[in-house]
């Protein structure tokens, strides 16, 4: 999967094996960067990196 990719927040959720009210909070907790699409969020695979660089 390239780094570039969308991701939803489920998809997210899944990659990350956790749920998808852990990834609300992440992102509302600016822990995670991502985007409102209409009334749902997205999250940038690269972010996803980043946030693990950050953290580990």
């Amino acid at each position: 999967m390239p780094n570039d990719e969308i991701l939803t927040v489920k998809e997210t959720a899944a990659l990350l094996k956790t749920t998808r009210q852990q990834i609300r909070k992440m992102i509302a907790n600016e822990e995670l960067p991502a985007v409102k699409v209409g009334r749902e969020w997205r999250v940038l695979k690269a972010g996803i990196m980043g946030f693990f660089e950050v953290n580990l």
